[in-house]
């Protein structure tokens, strides 16, 4: 057999900002990949597809997971412009040790049909259960001679302890006798980290098999501890922590010629759209996780749930007498995966995976809500939620480079995109319905109006607007209002619309549009006005939010603030879990709650709440009306560039909030703030609350 093992070192170095080197034994796998029904028919300690103490499953390399392997490589070459016609391919790589399996990195050599090597594919793999391949050929080659050395953008977060501006360089031997294959980063011209593996050969035997049981039993699993362990030593030594992106630039299982193909226009179609969610791992937690979801779906706290099984079958419950009936299809076990390794935010990349779906979507979210605070409050939530209070805090990031770089993730996805389901004043907030039968666009004009009374502005008003978006509410205050406005935003895509919207109503002498963070402005303003941009800033920069506004509004001034905010008894539960907005669609932000806020005003500033409004339940109705529109133009969403799962994850985004409105889970608050004894203010208080 042409398939072998490798026994040897594996060094790890780290130059900076700390040193860190250690070495340890391995041994490897070469695996010829048209050998591997022959090798589990040879060995007994060897399976393919198959459990042994040593195994191989085709969905641990590549994708999509219901082919062989050798086909994904085949096809995924081909996606790059590589064809090998046949030739053979050899994996090097873990395998899986009773039944466990975690590859840093592996590595295919493929060979074209004269025997010569004609591409390397580097897969390589993060604790997030995430994968990705990057294709080296003559095309990224760097440096000839005995070693192959290449070259390639990173294209997928791996360790917390680099961020992603940075570039691989491979080097390898082709497997011989001898095996060397190493990784290393190179960052501004200085290589701060490389691995290099090297091993000698041995022949794939029963023999050798046992024998590496012995001398390195458990591989795998000693693999993950050590990341684990070198991990706590780096964070010991203070190496900056650099927090997981929602999606890091690329990432995907696109070949190098196809990404750049996909590569997004300044429009940004596409930015998101044409990368992969990974498959889960395989887990032995997911019988449990199956377990507890049939049973928490067929045991609703309202109305009556039927789920429909990938092999057929049904299960139901509930009681269709307290509210609706509602029917799950699950298309594929890979739910169950999502949800033993990703919980709550495994149930959204399974819906944007399309492992699952609903007949009504918002209904059945509503209804797991409700679930959940009804198990909440039982005797175990209650302890369980007496835990989770005492974990230790969990840190936020902040910063004008982080804030600028969340806000743009999400807002400059494309101008075209968000004109497809929002109103034509290209508002992004919630709308206020003051009677039955308003258009959208009418709703949020009355928004804006509400916000401009309890401003008090007139034509002598110059208003700052923090988180300006299109410039709806800059227009209407300089338009309806006569005020002047600077509007600043982060996103480049919406200051080049509102600068254009501004031009075409002719208010440029009256509003100024600016592409700048508010931490960074000058001056005095008579009214600050900011809505729902409060989210966007994490827990950690409230206090500098509010200093900002401290700063920068005149002595007798008047802020309104509008912004999305949680129960005060549950934030803090919720800003130290996970959650799949934040991951998927807001990277960085955080919904504050309302003690919250204050508190963070009377820390940094002399600012007091003259008036509150809960308009959280127009929310709901808001939402309902861009689903509503998103998915009826579905296909335009399409033709922009962005795929069936951008769409997906859309309509979860959009549906999961609209059931958090109509439950009550969350509100929309309109604040009114002012130092104490402003004479500006009126007599009577223009508080409203509404529940």
């Amino acid at each position: 057999m042409r398939s072998a093992l490798y026994e040897g070192t594996l060094l790890h170095a780290r130059t900076r900002p700390a040193r860190n080197v250690f070495r340890y034994p391995v041994c490897v796998w070469a695996l010829d990949l048209d050998e591997l029904e022959e090798a589990d028919r040879r060995l007994r300690l060897f399976g393919y597809n198959r459990r042994r103490p040593y195994t191989f499953r085709d969905d641990d390399h590549l994708g999509p997971t219901d082919r062989p392997v050798r086909e994904n490589v085949a096809a995924f070459l081909a996606e790059g412009g590589v064809d090998i016609g046949g030739g053979r391919v050899v994996l090097v790589t873990n395998l899986r040790t009773f039944g466990y399996v975690f590859n840093p990195v592996s590595y295919f050599f493929c060979y074209g049909p004269g025997g010569d090597l004609a591409a390397i594919v580097a897969e390589v793999a993060n604790t997030f259960g995430e994968r990705h391949p990057y294709l080296l050929t003559e095309a990224n080659r760097v440096a000839a001679g005995s070693r192959l050395v290449f070259e390639t953008p990173k294209r997928m977060h791996v360790s917390p302890f680099f961020g992603m501006a940075q570039t691989y360089r491979f080097s390898f031997t082709e497997p011989g006798e001898r095996l060397h294959a190493g990784v290393g980063i190179v960052e501004g011209g200085e290589r701060p980290f490389w691995a290099r593996l090297e091993g000698r050969r041995r022949p794939l035997t029963d023999a050798e098999l046992a024998r590496a049981l012995v001398r390195h039993p458990l591989m795998s699993q000693q693999v993950i501890g050590l990341i684990h362990w070198q991990a706590v030593k780096l964070a010991m030594k203070r190496v900056p922590f650099h927090r997981k992106p929602a999606f890091a630039p690329g990432e995907g299982s696109l070949a190098p010629a196809a990404r750049a193909a996909a590569e997004p226009s300044r429009d940004g179609a596409g930015r998101r759209g044409l990368r992969d969610l990974p498959r889960p791992p395989r887990t032995p937690l997911a019988p449990i996780a199956r377990r507890a979801a049939l049973w928490g779906l067929t045991h609703p706290a309202r109305g009556r749930v039927s789920v429909r099984l990938p092999d057929g079958t049904v299960r139901r419950g509930g009681d269709p007498g307290t509210g609706p009936d509602l029917a799950v299809t699950v298309a594929s076990r890979d739910l169950w995966r999502r949800l033993a390794t990703r919980g709550r935010v495994g149930i959204g990349e399974a819906y944007a995976a399309g492992d699952w779906s609903a007949d009504d979507l918002v209904g059945l979210l509503e209804t797991l809500a409700l679930s959940a605070e009804a198990a909440r409050r039982s005797r175990f939530g209650r302890a369980l939620t007496g835990l989770q209070r005492r974990r230790p805090r969990l840190p936020a990031r902040s910063g004008l480079p982080g804030a600028r770089r969340d806000v743009q993730y999400h807002y400059d996805l494309g101008n075209d995109l968000y004109r497809l389901f929002l109103d034509p004043s290209m508002t992004y907030s919630c709308a206020f319905f003051e009677r039955p039968g308003m258009t959208l666009e009418e709703a949020q004009q009355a928004k804006y109006r509400r916000l401009c009374d309890k401003l008090g502005l007139g034509p002598d008003s110059h208003v700052l607007e923090i988180g300006c978006g299109w410039g709806g509410f800059a227009l209407h205050a300089a338009a309806e209002w006569g005020a002047r406005v600077t509007g600043v935003t982060l996103s480049e895509e919406q200051a080049a619309l509102a600068r254009e919207r501004v031009a075409e109503a002719g208010l440029s002498g009256r509003v100024e549009i600016l592409l700048r963070d508010y931490r960074t402005l000058d001056g005095e303003f008579t009214h600050v006005a900011s809505i729902e941009m409060l989210e966007a800033i994490g827990h950690r920069e409230l206090p500098v939010f509010f200093g900002a506004l401290e700063r920068l509004l005149a002595p007798e001034g008047i802020a309104a603030i509008q912004t999305i905010a949680v129960p005060d008894q549950r934030y803090e539960r919720y800003r130290r879990g996970n959650d799949w907005i934040r991951e998927h669609i807001f990277p960085g932000a955080l919904i504050p709650s309302l003690e919250a806020i204050v508190r963070a005003m009377t820390r940094a500033s002399d600012l007091v709440v003259h008036g509150v409004e809960n308009i959280g339940y127009h929310y709901a109705e808001t939402l309902r009306r861009w689903r509503e529109a998103f998915l009826a133009r579905r296909e335009e969403v399409i033709a922009l560039g962005y795929d069936e799962r951008f769409v997906r994850t859309w309509e979860y985004y959009l549906a999961f909030c609209e059931a958090g409105f109509r439950t009550r889970a969350l509100h929309d608050y309109q604040l009114v703030l002012s130092r104490p004894f402003n004479p500006r203010l009126p007599a009577e208080p223009v508080a409203r609350v509404t529940f």
